[in-house]
């Protein structure tokens, strides 16, 4: 999910009064956009429920933006990326599905 999804946190920029740019630099904290959510669970939903086509884009259509508000609840538009293994059960209605995650 991190490699092929996340984006990463950058710190600041500020322009100095020479002109340089400092700052930028990554943090380590990695995020999940709304769009690279909806990506990421159309792969999920098709690798884990057999979901494709027509079929997959009526489920996404009719639960995406439910899931997401229940994890976006602050509106920022991005979720941390360790909440994706709740946010993809809870987006495929199965609390038992097995995602491959560590821990």
């Amino acid at each position: 999910m991190i490699t092929k999804y996340a984006v990463e946190a950058r710190t600041d920029t500020e322009t100095l009064d020479d002109g340089t740019k400092v700052g930028g630099e990554p943090t380590g904290a990695f995020w999940m956009t709304q769009a690279n959510s909806l990506a990421a669970s159309k792969e999920v939903l098709n690798t884990h429920k057999g979901l494709s086509g027509d079929a997959l884009a009526a489920y996404m259509d009719t639960y995406f933006v439910k899931a997401w508000a229940h994890f976006d609840v602050n509106q920022t538009g991005k979720i941390e990326v360790i909440k994706m293994p709740q946010f993809m059960r809870f987006l495929a209605s199965d609390q038992y599905m097995t995602l491959g995650e560590s821990g």
